[in-house]
């Protein structure tokens, strides 16, 4: 097969893009060597991965300093009147979040991306190439952080896409984080104690939703039913949240919880026209209730699961219990052509972050959950 060339007209497109990176960036050596982002740079790709795929803005994205550090608890304190005697002097300030000792840890993980030199041509004609190509990298990497938050159980030295698609071992996720720390808030897995300390971590335990379900037997007769015996295994001062959220899978609902929605047609990054459904990038809301608390479907998340947990509102309102940080000033890039790459424009790119559950009180899951009577 003949080598690919890139058009003239690619070449100035990429040189377009180049300019614009390094505008944004000011890389004193260009973007052909690896080169940090500034503050700046970082907080605006948030801000795009948050506008292309609108779960991350139900969430807390969060930069902090360290690699290992306390979580910050953004769960607010709701009590924080008192009133202090002059002999009990000094007055006694409240944090009004929630810091109970434990700990978060990042990890290295790389967002790297290739475009073919095809690709390039075929894109080249649009003015706004630049902006494109930034908006697809913004919502591959928003969609890959989203899938290793709910399958993450792991972080390994070297990952393997092929044994692991959704990134099972490239960091610890949210729900493999409940596991860990909060084993009576996990339903349908076996529990594992080694010495002090006992995870939600073995074998799968279950759930079965059928007419003729017993709930003694763990079992319930439709999915409203499980999400109410969820929250009443919360503690009461997280039960009476008022923002919690049934996150369930596609698998587990119908036309009853989510009427039927359009599934429009988007532009590819080859540009073409592919089918899009939008749950793949967007938080679906039901206009019923699961459980008497708002439900939705999310992206990414694994089948036969239901999880209730507080998330903060579309426009920034309102606490979520998840989160992701980020270490500021980690992020690391460099963009190159490598004709021996298959001819492609190879995107490096890095970052130190983990996966956070800012208050385990106030979440709670259930997985492993089939539809039928128990054999």
């Amino acid at each position: 097969m003949a080598k690919y060339l890139l058009s003239d007209r690619g070449r100035r497109a990429l040189d377009t893009l180049y300019a614009a990176i390094t505008q944004i960036n000011a890389p004193s050596r260009g973007v052909h060597s690896s080169f940090a982002l500034d503050p700046t740079a970082e907080q605006r790709l948030e801000d795009l991965q948050r506008e292309q795929v609108a779960f991350l803005q139900r969430i807390n994205v969060i930069g902090v300093r360290d690699m290992i550090g306390q979580v910050i608890g953004l769960g607010t304190e709701d009590m924080i009147a008192s009133r202090t005697a002059e002999a009990d002097l000094p007055r006694k300030p409240k944090y009004i979040g929630q810091m109970d000792d434990r700990e978060y840890r990042l990890w290295d993980t790389e967002f790297d991306t290739k475009l073919p030199w095809q690709i390039i041509d075929a894109w080249s004609k649009f003015p706004d190439f630049a902006q494109r190509y930034s908006r697809h990298v913004a919502i591959s990497v928003a969609l890959s952080r989203i899938a290793v938050g709910w399958h993450g159980i792991t972080a390994a030295a070297s990952t393997n896409p092929v044994a692991n698609p959704n990134g099972e071992d490239v960091n610890i996720g949210w729900l493999q984080k409940l596991r860990l720390e909060k084993a009576d808030h996990v339903m349908g897995r076996a529990t594992v104690t080694n010495g002090d300390v006992t995870t939600a971590t073995g074998a799968a335990e279950p759930i079965y939703i059928g007419n003729n379900a017993d709930m003694a037997a763990g079992d319930y007769k439709n999915i409203d039913a499980l999400a109410y015996d969820l929250i009443s295994g919360m503690p009461s001062w997280a039960r009476s949240s008022t923002e919690h959220v049934v996150l369930v899978s596609q698998d587990l609902v119908d036309e009853k919880y989510f009427p039927m929605i359009n599934r429009p047609l988007a532009d590819t990054i080859d540009g073409g026209r592919a089918i899009s459904d939008v749950v793949t990038r967007d938080i679906v809301m039901s206009s019923k209730q699961i459980g008497g608390r708002p439900a939705a479907i999310v992206p990414k998340f694994p089948e036969g699961t239901m999880v209730v947990t507080p998330l903060a509102q579309p426009n920034g309102s309102g606490s979520s219990n998840l989160s992701i940080y980020y270490q500021e000033g980690s992020r690391r890039r460099y963009i190159r052509d490598e004709p021996e790459n298959k001819a492609s424009l190879v995107d490096y790119n890095s970052v130190n972050e983990g996966y956070v559950i800012e208050d385990t009180d106030f979440m709670v899951m259930a997985e492993n959950i089939t539809f039928g009577d128990r054999p």
